[in-house]
């Protein structure tokens, strides 16, 4: 199936927003990944393998797959801390002007 670039990479881009799925071959025993839409589903082989050798009659079933969450725990700044961060790095900019102040000499 040939496809012009730009709906190819829309295709690619539909494609990371839809979900993977596992399908197992009921006559074959070979598993597959596939991402499709929530509603569709795969039903024979030939569907995800072109070379498949299966029968029509053989069923794929969805195998059931774990979903990880992850929940990001931002370190929140102790009250305060960003107020003393700051004043922190003012005195280091004051120690630093001061140094230049001293050293200056006119042209």
């Amino acid at each position: 199936m040939q496809m012009s670039h730009g709906i190819q990479n829309l295709h690619l881009m539909a494609a990371a927003n839809l979900p993977k799925y596992v399908y197992r071959c009921s006559e074959c025993g070979r598993a597959y990944e596939v991402i499709h839409a929530f509603g569709e589903t795969i039903r024979h082989c030939s569907e995800t393998d072109e070379n498949s050798k299966c029968s029509d009659s053989s069923m794929m079933k969805r195998v059931p797959q774990t979903i990880n969450f992850i929940k990001k725990q931002e370190k929140k700044a102790q009250v305060g801390q960003i107020v003393n961060d700051f004043i922190e790095d003012t005195k280091k900019e004051v120690e630093e002007y001061k140094e230049e102040m001293i050293n200056w000499k006119p042209e």
